[in-house]
């Protein structure tokens, strides 16, 4: 596992193969080809970032994209696009942006249906 301390900034991309925490600053690009990611209460993230899970407690402003689910803690605050099969929102979290829910192949497998009101 690794580790992006609170008093690190990182600018550029991002690329691990095992877990990553950040505590600290993220500006550029986030791939995760094996492992999760996790962005601490004190992060600040500005990125795309793509993985397998992520999970958010901090600050993130960018698209998420993962192939098995993205969680948003009660602590979060995101804005962005996230894209996963599975969206886990904690009372608190604070979103804006864009959710959609897709099949494991990267596409929504039913399209949302607005419900109208009579």
């Amino acid at each position: 596992m690794t580790t992006i301390g609170a008093s690190l900034t990182i600018t550029g991309d991002v690329t691990s193969r095992e877990d990553v925490t950040i505590h600290g600053t993220v500006n550029g690009k986030i791939s995760m080809e094996g492992g999760a990611l996790l962005v601490g209460p004190t992060a600040t993230v500005q990125a795309d970032a793509q993985g397998s899970r992520v999970t958010i407690h901090g600050s993130f402003s960018g698209d998420v994209t993962a192939a098995e689910r993205v969680e948003l803690s009660s602590t979060a605050q995101v804005q962005g696009t996230v894209m996963a099969p599975a969206v886990i929102l904690h009372d608190g979290a604070v979103f804006n942006g864009v959710l959609e829910v897709v099949g494991k192949k990267g596409r929504a497998d039913k399209p949302f249906e607005h419900a109208k009101a009579s």
